[in-house]
C-alpha cells in the first residue's frame, strides 16, 4: 500500500527505478570510463574492460532496459520510452568518444561501439559470464585502429 500512496500505478513505479537505475548507470559509467584514461581510444579500451568487470560482478542479472523494453514492447509506453532514453543516452556518449578519437568516420565508429555494447550485454546477461566484454573489446580496436588509419 505504501507503494501506491508514492506512484499511481506499478508502471510509474517501474519508470522511476529505471530513472533511478539510470542515474546510477551513468556515474558509475563516467567514473569507470574516464579515470585514468586521457586518450579517447583508451577510453573506449576502459568501456569495454568496465563491462568486463560489471557482468562478473556479484549480482549482475542483465540489463533492467532491454527486460523493460520487451516486457512493454510499446514504442510509446512510458516505460518503452524510459528504457529507450537510457539507450540512447549510452548512444550519445559513445558518439562522444567516437568524436573526440580523431576516427575519419566517427558517426559510423560510435553505432558499430553501440551495436557491440549491447551485443555484449546481451551475450553476458544470456551466458552468465563476462567473456562477451573481451571479444567486444577486440572487436573495437580493430574498428578504432581501421578508422584512425584510414584517410
Amino acid at each position: 500500500m505504501t507503494l501506491y500512496k508514492n506512484f499511481k500505478s506499478k508502471e510509474q513505479l517501474i519508470v522511476a527505478t529505471l530513472q533511478d537505475e539510470d542515474r546510477k548507470f551513468r556515474q558509475w559509467l563516467t567514473a569507470s570510463v574516464e579515470a585514468g584514461s586521457l586518450r579517447p581510444e583508451d577510453r573506449i579500451e576502459q568501456l569495454f574492460q568496465a563491462l568486463h568487470r560489471r557482468f562478473g560482478a556479484e549480482g549482475y542479472y542483465g540489463c533492467a532496459f532491454i527486460r523493460a523494453s520487451i516486457e512493454f514492447p510499446d514504442l510509446q509506453h512510458p516505460i518503452h520510452r524510459a528504457a529507450k532514453a537510457h539507450k540512447e543516452m549510452i548512444r550519445s556518449y559513445l558518439r562522444g568518444l567516437a568524436l573526440e578519437s580523431g576516427s575519419s568516420n566517427h558517426a559510423v565508429l560510435a553505432e558499430q561501439l553501440y551495436i557491440l555494447v549491447e551485443g555484449a550485454i546481451v551475450a553476458a546477461q544470456i551466458y552468465g559470464e563476462p567473456w562477451p566484454a573481451q571479444y567486444a573489446s577486440q572487436a573495437a580496436r580493430s574498428l578504432v585502429f581501421a578508422t584512425l588509419s584510414t584517410p
